[in-house]
């Protein structure tokens, strides 16, 4: 007995176990106090990520919203730790920016097309990123960037696993890409100017 896997298949799976070994990346590093996750932005990540899975298999994207699915539970994994072992300092434009997040998810589920749905939620998340970039300007060591790294690749993965691709199924994991590639840019340059400032470099 033979069993044929499309290349869709192979590179979702490929993608999903990419993205586990990044989310238990994040996790261990949470643990040991290296890293400190921003609960506002890991609980609306944990939203969004639930929002773009379920709009990604009702149109038929099919290996490709794998990935989805497993950083759905990746976010709400970091998001519960956050609670214990994040970032404590909240400040007030962390709580607009969660204000703002949470508020636009009612206009998603009120609306029934599921490309604005998409286009609202890619746009939530890069306001959901705020308080971790904000505070990553200052504490730019207390994210990891492997795991950030792992999880940006994996991402681009599943764009190439799309049985359907679409503006639906398409431009939240394009949004995903280009605000984790902003965070670690971010952090990768303010970390090489606090070496510069303490004579390091």
């Amino acid at each position: 007995m033979t069993v044929d896997f499309s290349s869709q298949e192979v590179i979702g799976a490929l993608a999903f176990i990419i993205r586990s070994v990044a989310g238990l990346i994040y996790i261990v590093s949470i643990l040991q106090g290296k890293t400190k996750p921003h609960l506002f932005t890991w609980l609306i990540f944990t939203i969004l990520t639930a929002i773009a899975f379920l709009a990604q298999i009702s149109d038929n994207a099919g290996p490709g919203s794998w990935i989805m699915g497993i950083i759905a539970f990746s976010c709400f994994a970091n998001a519960i730790l956050a609670l214990r072992y994040g970032e404590k300092n909240i400040t007030r434009g962390d709580k607009i920016a969660l204000s703002v997040s949470l508020g636009a998810i009612l206009p998603w589920i009120l609306t029934e097309d599921p490309l604005y749905s998409v286009i609202l939620v890619s746009i939530i998340d890069a306001i959901a990123m705020i308080p971790t970039l904000r505070k990553s300007w200052h504490k730019p060591y207390e994210e990891n960037l492997t795991s950030h790294s792992m999880a940006t690749f994996n991402v681009l993965l599943s764009v190439f696993a799309l049985s359907n691709i679409s503006a639906t199924t398409i431009l939240y994991p394009l949004a995903i890409i280009v605000v984790n590639t902003a965070l670690i840019i971010l952090c990768l340059w303010r970390r090489r100017a606090l070496e510069k400032q303490t004579g390091l470099l």
